[in-house]
Parts: C-alpha cells; structure tokens; sequence
C-alpha cells in the first residue's frame, strides 16, 4: 500500500517521504541495530557505515538482489544479478526457473548474507564494500524491491544471447556475436534458452515489477520478442527495460514501439565526437545512433518512460566525461557510468597515478546545473565516479604480488571462469579442481593473472593433456618466471 501511493506522489513529496522514512529508520538503527549487524563478526563498523548511508536508511538485509531479482547469464548460470554467477551458481539446463528460485543457489546465497558473508560468491560488491565505494555498489539498484512482500522476484535480467552487430573495443566474445565471428569464425548466440524456458516464465510474469533485456543486441534477440509479447498478454503493467546501442532499427522494433506503453531505454554512448565513437564502437554508424536515440527520447516523453544514456569511462574518451552530462542535461534525461576495469589497457583504474590524478583535477573543472532531479541525479553520478577515480588512485602503495599483477585475486579468478565458461566448458571440472589444488598458493593474484595472459591456445591444451599435479607444478612455475 505504501509503495503504492509513493509511486503516484510528485517527485519533490517523493523525496519529502524517502528522507522522513530513512531518519525514522536511522533512529531505530541507532537503538536496536539490526539483527544481521549483531550477528557479524568481521568488518562491523563498515557494514553499519554502509547501512547508515543507503538511500532507505538501514534495512533487514545488504542485499536484495537474492530476494527480488534473477539474473539469466549467456552461459545458462542464474544468479541475483550479473556480478554475482559463478560456477557454484544453479543452471538452466540441470533446474527449473521454479527450483532455482525456491531451492537452488539462491537460497545458500542468501544463508550466505544472512551469516555476514558476502566474499563467497558476491566479490565485485565486497570489494567495493571494503573501499566504502557505497554509491558504487550495486546493491543500490536493488533498494526500491525492499519493501516488496512477493515470494516471487519482481526484477527479472535477461542476457540469453550475444547477438550484436557492433563490435565495441571494451567488449568481448561472450558479449558480442560480431567479435565472436571475427575470433573463432562461428556465432554461438542462444545456447541454453529454448521454448520450454519461456513456456516456464508464465509463473513468474504475474508478479514482475520490471524486465530487462541485455545482450548482444535485445533488438537482434528473436527469443526477446516472445517474451515482450508475453509480458504484453499476462502482466502489460509491467516495465520493460532495453539497453541498447542504438544502431538497430526495423519493422518489429516499430510494431513494439506502437504497441508497448511500459518500455525503458539504457542507450549505451561512449563518444558524442563521431570519430571517436566509431573507433570505439566499431561497425556503429554515429549518426544513425543519434537518430534513433531521438526516436526513443520521443518514445519515452509521449510514455512517460525513462530514459538513460550508459557511458563506459575509458582512457580513450576520458577528455568527454564531462560533456555527457551536459548532453543528458539538454535532453532532459539521466547519464549514468559503468566501473570498467577490463581490459587493463582501456581502464582508468590502470592509469599511472599522475595521468589519473590529472583526469580527476579536469573533471573536478566541470561545473554543472542541478536545477531539477534529473540534473541533480546527474552531477551525483559524475561525482560518485571522480569519487571511484580518488579511491583508485589513492589505493596504498603495492605489494609485489600486486605489482605483477593486473587484476586483483577475486577479478582474475572471475575472469578465468568467465573464459571456461564461454570457451573450454569440457574442461570445466578438471579447471575448478585445479583451483581447489591452488586456493592456498601464497601467491595465488600472480598465477592467475598470468594464466590470464596465456594463449587460449596454450592454456587449453594444458588442460586437456596434464594431469592436475602437473597442472599445479605448471602454475606455480609461473610466479617466478
């Protein structure tokens, strides 16, 4: 009833209601804490400095992903969010939606926060958690499903298949059909999502509050227009978010358009200079993107939908940061910034210290207007990511191991799964014992980055002919080489 009636309030009583309601739940923090925050043991004072400043105010649990949300990854893998799958993680080809949800992985995810456990499987955000990046977590998308009372999810993700036609410089095979044929010659595209998989989505339909579609390409997703049309039949309140890049543009995107009043638009931009644009997303056409982009905001303003633009900050369109929100500005609508850390080359967290401390000195010149909620949502956007640029670049002084290393354990160690999963899944078993063999290796971030750094080749073929005592015998020749 309360969600209710908040979402037909005007924006500046929003904010009156949001700001009563989180120093009520201040107050009652103070006193009794939650029962969550008693039972940690380890990182407490952090945990209740990240519980004081979410957007609510303190609430029954971190996380509310594994309680309201399902995340459908390319290779089959479902989990709260994209962060979040591993190879623990419950799979579509062996489970069914029902099972995951009420039985699966979810539910030991959940005992897992319950115990103050967030290491385990949600790495990305405890890493995050321990550099207190709270605006950077994202546990804040998830905030608004708190007060749900549904046994079911209401957020569902989608990333069934990596059908694209661009073939941007950050991304890769796993996402991108395009690199993906340039690479190994084949487009592998859906894998795991058949007719049955949708059949199973009428149980849950009912009960979303909102669906949203990844890729590849949602546009070039067959499987994603049978979905839309079920959303369309069983639950039409329900929103549909596409993120999209915005260089597709046909007939059946038309009909959706004419015939959805619910859809929402992530328009990923990287450049607003055409040269660059194209450089970056490679096989985009700059002018075409815009125009369509024009097509959505019109779409969105005549709904009453929202829309965003995506920006992935990169060493090579750093110099445009600021000029994003300017743009958002005088579109009238939001900008938000991905955290890129791969690959290495592109990222601003792999800057020297100097040259990243000069980026933050000219983004810090930026001044922007903040005379409505949308421009507000924008400067706290841009300064939450100079304050992620700060944290970078102020990170301590680095041990050996990190200085040979590229990415610390737990993103190497996601990255090498990430590689089983889209290229050796018949080796994946012999790969996962060869990680248990290693786990207590002292200097465990320097083999696996440069496990990373072997040709797919190389490593493979490692995997299929030693053994794993000579895999174990490789690997630790590998720190000191």
């Amino acid at each position: 009833m309360l969600s209710k009636l908040h979402n037909i309030l005007p924006q500046f009583l929003k904010n009156i209601v949001v700001d009563i309601h989180k120093d009520f739940r201040l107050l009652i923090f103070s006193i009794f804490k939650t029962k969550q925050i008693r039972k940690c043991t380890n990182n407490k004072e952090n945990l209740i400095a990240f519980q004081k400043s979410r957007k609510y105010g303190p609430l029954k649990h971190i996380c509310y992903a594994p309680h309201t949300s399902m995340f459908f990854a390319r290779n089959g893998k479902v989990s709260p969010c994209y962060a979040s799958y591993n190879e623990k993680s419950s799979s579509i080809d062996n489970e069914s939606i029902h099972d995951i949800w009420f039985k699966g992985s979810f539910v030991k995810i959940r005992k897992e926060h319950e115990n103050c456990d967030f290491e385990t499987t949600c790495q990305f955000c405890n890493k995050l958690m321990l550099q207190k990046s709270y605006d950077s977590l994202l546990t804040n998308k998830y905030e608004h499903y708190a007060f749900s009372k549904s046994k079911y999810p209401k957020i569902m993700e989608f990333e069934l298949s990596n059908k694209c036609n661009l073939a941007c410089i950050m991304c890769d095979s796993n996402l991108s059909s395009s690199i993906e044929r340039t690479e190994k010659n084949i487009v592998s595209g859906n894998q795991h999502y058949d007719k049955n998989f949708i059949e199973q989505l009428d149980e849950f339909i009912p009960h979303l509050q909102l669906a949203e579609f990844t890729g590849g390409d949602p546009f070039m997703i067959d499987e994603y227009y049978d979905i839309w049309e079920k959303i369309s039949k069983i639950n039409p309140k329900c929103h549909i978010l596409i993120t999209t890049n915005a260089n597709t543009m046909n007939s059946r995107i038309v009909n959706l358009l004419e015939n959805h009043k619910n859809i929402h638009f992530n328009v990923s931009i990287d450049s607003l200079e055409k040269e660059n644009y194209e450089n970056i997303r490679r096989n985009g056409n700059f002018e075409f993107a815009l125009k369509n982009l024009e097509k959505f905001i019109n779409y969105s303003e005549k709904n009453k939908t929202n829309l965003n633009l995506l920006v992935c900050p990169l060493t090579v369109n750093r110099h445009e940061l600021g000029d994003f929100v300017d743009f958002a500005n005088s579109k009238n609508i939001c900008v938000y910034f991905h955290t890129v850390i791969k690959p290495k080359e592109l990222s601003l967290k792999f800057l020297d210290k100097k040259t990243l401390n000069n980026t933050i000195k000219q983004l810090n010149k930026r001044q922007f207007p903040v005379r409505n909620n949308k421009q507000k949502i924008n400067f706290n956007n841009y300064q939450n990511m100079i304050k992620l640029f700060k944290d970078w670049a102020k990170e301590e002084e680095k041990t050996k191991e990190e200085i040979d290393s590229n990415y610390s354990v737990a993103e190497a160690k996601f990255l090498l799964i990430e590689k089983i999963e889209n290229n050796g899944r018949k080796y994946k078993v012999k790969f996962f014992q060869l990680l248990d063999s290693l786990q207590n290796e002292p200097q465990i971030g320097i083999i696996y980055n440069k496990l990373l750094k072997l040709d797919d080749k190389i490593f493979f073929e490692h995997l299929e002919n030693y053994s794993i005592e000579e895999l174990e015998h490789i690997c630790k020749t590998l720190k000191t080489e």
